[in-house]
């Protein structure tokens, strides 16, 4: 995608609700998303690009509105994750900002994290966020899907090498990866001066992309889901946080 730099006024044309230049991004008010909720994608329209492909913190997600989803321990689908699962940790808030263009789709994904974890080693393990779309409808279910004729494929994203893998699951432990890898990303993490630390990551992939169990675009619902890995809290594998369902994303364009 070429680079190009606007102005806010140029970004004032947006067809989604926006943000006044007045506010900043943590002024804004912050619509809470309950699961099953429907949101709107925001449409970029053409002409306008990100300094780069992925730039987290590129000017253009200030005039974007953006959501929240509370998310809370995942299910344990094995008994070691049982054992360390802690039920009385704060719930975790996950801001998002979901955009498209006419050829590519976004997802921005921001959290607050005291720590920066981009290692697994004895004892310390990487941080990481993913986002899990339907193949089917919001039937299959939120737990990594339920069987391959109802999976899932997954954005896995990884602090240790700022990476994003396409992944496919039909249920916990099925995790695999797959032959094509056509998303990208890129990751910042802030340190905020009286204000918390928060990692930033940006995903994307072109609207049409073919394999197998990659994700449609081409509908007007697609239902997605959400998970985060603090490593500064143990977690890794199945020990995550999760929305407890899906989010419907309304593709339509208009």
């Amino acid at each position: 995608m070429p680079t190009k730099f606007v102005t806010l006024a140029t970004l004032a044309i947006l067809a989604a609700p926006t943000i006044s230049t007045a506010q900043t991004l943590a002024e804004a008010n912050v619509k809470l998303l309950e699961p099953y909720d429907t949101v709107k994608v925001s449409k970029i329209p053409d002409g306008i690009y990100l300094r780069s492909i992925n730039d987290p913190d590129d000017i253009i997600w200030e005039r974007l509105p953006e959501y929240r989803v509370e998310m809370n321990p995942a299910f344990a689908a094995h008994e070691s994750v049982e054992l360390r699962i802690n039920y009385d940790a704060e719930t975790t808030q996950l801001y998002m900002t979901l955009a498209r263009t006419s050829e590519r789709f976004y997802v921005r994904l921001r959290w607050v994290d005291d720590t920066r974890d981009t290692a697994t080693t004895f004892g310390r393990f990487r941080d990481g966020a993913a986002v899990q779309f339907s193949l089917g409808d919001d039937e299959t279910s939120p737990v990594m899907g339920d069987g391959p004729e109802n999976a899932v494929n997954i954005w896995y994203w990884r602090a240790d090498d700022n990476s994003v893998q396409n992944l496919a699951a039909g249920g916990p432990g099925s995790t695999t990866l797959l032959d094509e890898q056509p998303v990208t990303g890129e990751a910042m993490y802030f340190e905020n001066d009286g204000d918390p630390n928060e990692w930033v990551v940006v995903m994307s992939r072109a609207l049409v992309s073919e394999g197998a169990h990659t994700a449609s675009f081409d509908r007007d619902i697609v239902p997605m889901g959400f998970a985060i890995w603090q490593g500064a809290e143990q977690q890794r594998d199945g020990l995550k946080t999760v929305l407890d369902g899906w989010v419907l994303l309304d593709m339509s364009a208009d």
